[in-house]
């Protein structure tokens, strides 16, 4: 062994306790050795050793591995605390010296601060929806893919700078080869790491010490940073096939790695692109020999429950998409879909689609698509993989044939889609996601939904052009479940809060039309009128209308009041407001009705900015006529819209603007033109019989409605969280 590698290994070492009543935390690793003076032509392949740990009633037996001579090493984790019995068993049964007597050690809470350790290792769910710890704690995997992450051709410096990346986005599991590789034939210079290759003969029977040692190093800081090893015994592909090594070859090469890294909070990925009855049988006995019956699965060419002739041998369903643009991206979600319908159930995840960067394709966009659509259609969790990293590229060696990319791992791991993702799990797990449901009725087509009725709801909603503002439409809003809503940007984790919405019927009216004497009224019959000036787009007077179109600001010059409301006719095709305490272009009062976001709201616009639309309310329904009613009164402000058979009206709301102004009409940008009739203003001294103290409360008249406009058009996050009282 390298000796620089030995002082690192014990500088920052395994839990090394000798026999006889040592101490080791919950979870962490009780390493021992045992050794012989006999001799035997091929140790590694003439004699197996196990350790049997005994606490009370429960026992486990681990392998040992081959640690060179007449030495074998254990690892074990304890899985519960107290005292522990263990000895050492030998399938040679004339060998004496491995027929130890029993010896002790004892387990204690553990007191760090590593989450693997504190919450123990990783099960499926008892809903058979996802992972998680010992202790019952939900695990979110975010996976990155790491397949050829044991090569030379990325240094020991480098794997630490790659791992502080990962562990800092908020990637919790490493897929990582530690046989033979894909897109490459065995025993060759790629294969090495620092010690060399892992065999020297093609059936896996002499086994080369150094290479693993130098495996553990990187396996063991994955651990120590908080990252789960998913570890893969081989590839299964003809072009990379390990089993040239023979079924006996690859389970002394599986008994090797449980061995080795059985007692780390590890997954097992019996095989990647593996399939039929010999990966099987590999799989059948890796269950055989692990103590722990830790989660296992196959990296498949489709799915890992395809893949095997016994589902039993396996216990989550991995699934691989397909790589390519944004095709493979939209096909990857239903083939996880119909994944999840599948019973039994079990957790089921993407574990390769479209790698970001691949061959200058499936970039940050398509790695959000993927992520959100996976987490609201019940996946476990999600493996990413970028160009570069998977690979382990380095400068003029992409470690690859055929060349796929020149991307670097360094360039790879700088991608934003990594970042990206790691920002949705960090949001989701403030959440009881691991208790989320998809819901696909809940929102649009197109849109992808999961969360838990009355609780919480995630509405991802993708790209739907450019200039397409549009906001989320939800559905089957529960009654009177007060919802606080706000976007999330999935690219940068800002929050663009939105209010409250409830189901709680029609809200009633503010107020019932005009209750004092008219100021003014005007039913656009007069030609020749001058009491309205246009500060936007020019307005005309056709046929007893006021004819305007988009740009459109009139304002009725001659009488200026704090307490006015207005009322007026218009079409529904088109955008229709009512402007009051007017003073300028860029400061004044609208209550608007949009068809685009098929809503009407209250926009207090200050220093030429619209700021939130505020007491917004859906209108789902209405006729091509309408009549729309506006108010301020004091620091209030409300509107009523109806088209002689449904009316709707917004709460009232409070409003900055409260100084005296002028009245008018508006038209922004919705719509060709707008045929406004029958004008009428009056003074008001409505009082509000409801008030959201944050003017954000957004009634809802039925169980569906449309979320405000999106902040840009772009995906986005749509939370609904239940309003604590």
């Amino acid at each position: 062994m390298n000796k620089m590698l030995q002082i690192t290994l014990a500088a920052a070492a395994l839990t090394q306790l000798t026999a006889g009543g040592a101490e080791v935390g919950l979870w962490e690793v009780f390493e021992t050795s045992f050794e012989t003076s006999k001799q035997y032509a091929n140790a590694y392949t003439d004699v197996e050793v196990n350790v049997a740990f005994e606490q009370g009633e429960k026992r486990w037996t681990m392998p040992a591995f081959w640690a060179g001579g007449g030495k074998w090493t254990v690892r074990f984790a304890p899985p519960v605390e107290g005292e522990y019995k263990y000895r050492v068993e030998c399938s040679d049964k004339a060998n004496s010296d491995l027929a130890g007597k029993e010896q002790t050690f004892r387990a204690v809470g553990y007191s760090g601060g590593n989450p693997l350790m504190k919450h123990g290792f990783l099960r499926v769910s008892a809903d058979k929806r996802h992972l998680e710890h010992a202790d019952g704690t939900p695990f979110f995997w975010l996976g990155d893919t790491w397949w050829k992450g044991l090569a030379k051709r990325l240094t020991w410096e480098g794997f630490q700078e790659l791992t502080a990346d990962r562990q800092a986005k908020g990637f919790s599991v490493v897929q990582i080869v530690c046989g033979r590789y894909p897109d490459e034939a065995g025993f060759q210079p790629g294969w090495e790491n620092e010690g060399g290759k892992p065999y020297t003969t093609k059936d896996f029977a002499q086994i080369n010490l150094s290479y693993f040692e130098y495996a553990d190093r990187r396996i063991k800081h994955l651990v120590d940073a908080g990252i789960v090893p998913a570890i893969v015994g081989g590839w299964g592909r003809p072009d990379c096939n390990s089993l040239e090594a023979g079924v006996d070859g690859i389970k002394r090469h599986w008994r090797n790695l449980v061995a080795r890294y059985g007692a780390y909070p590890t997954v097992w990925i019996i095989g990647g692109e593996s399939a039929g009855p010999q990966w099987t049988g590999i799989a059948r006995y890796v269950q055989q020999i692990d103590p722990y019956g830790r989660p296992a699965t196959i990296h498949p060419g489709d799915s890992a429950r395809k893949s095997v002739t016994d589902e039993s041998v396996i216990n989550f369903d991995m699934l691989q998409t397909g790589h390519g643009e944004w095709d493979a991206a939209r096909g990857a979600i239903p083939k996880l879909k119909a994944a999840y319908a599948r019973t039994p159930p079990m957790p089921v995840m993407i574990g390769e689609y479209c790698y970001e960067g691949h061959m200058q394709t499936a970039f940050q966009d398509v790695q959000r698509y993927v992520f959100w659509g996976s987490m609201l259609s019940g996946a476990a969790g999600l493996t990413y993989g970028a160009a570069g990293v998977w690979h382990l590229s380095v400068e003029g060696d992409p470690g690859i044939t055929p060349i796929y990319d020149w991307t670097t791992w360094k360039e790879g791991m700088n991608f934003p889609g990594s970042t990206q993702l790691g920002l949705g799990k960090k949001l989701l797990e403030q959440y009881p996601w691991a208790r989320f449901e998809p819901h696909p009725e809940w929102a649009e087509a197109g849109a992808f939904c999961a969360g838990i009725p009355g609780e919480v709801r995630f509405i991802y909603q993708p790209r739907r052009g450019v200039y397409n503002w549009s906001g989320v439409v939800v559905k089957n809003l529960e009654r009177e479940v007060p919802y606080r809503a706000f976007y999330f940007n999935p690219v940068n984790a800002k929050k663009y809060d939105l209010g409250t919405f409830v189901s709680a019927g029609q809200a009633p009216k503010p107020f019932e039309g005009h209750a004092q004497p008219l100021l003014f009224a005007d039913r656009f019959d007069d030609t020749g009128s001058s009491a309205w000036k246009d500060y936007g787009t020019l307005t005309q007077r056709k046929e007893g209308h006021l004819v305007g179109g988009k740009g459109m600001v009139t304002i009725l010059e001659k009488i200026s009041e704090t307490n006015l409301m207005a009322s007026v006719e218009a079409r529904s095709d088109a955008e229709a407001g009512i402007i009051l305490r007017f003073h300028d272009f860029d400061h004044y009062l609208v209550a608007l009705y949009t068809p685009k976001l098929k809503a009407i709201y209250i926009h207090d616009r200050k220093n030429g900015a619209w700021g939130e639309p505020i007491g917004q309310v859906a209108v789902p329904e209405i006729g091509p006529k309408i009549r729309l009613t506006a108010a301020a009164c004091g620091e209030y402000a409300a509107m009523v819209l109806t088209d002689g058979k449904k009316t709707y009206s917004t709460p009232a709301v409070k409003v900055a603007n409260l100084t005296s102004g002028k009245a008018g009409l508006w038209l922004f940008q919705i719509g060709e033109r707008q045929e406004y009739g029958n004008f009428e203003l009056s003074q008001t001294s409505f009082t509000p019989t409801k008030l959201d103290t944050a003017g954000q409360v957004h009634r809802v008249a039925s169980d569906e409605f449309k979320a405000s406009g999106v902040p840009s058009p772009q995906d986005w996050v749509l939370v609904l969280e239940r309003e604590k009282p």
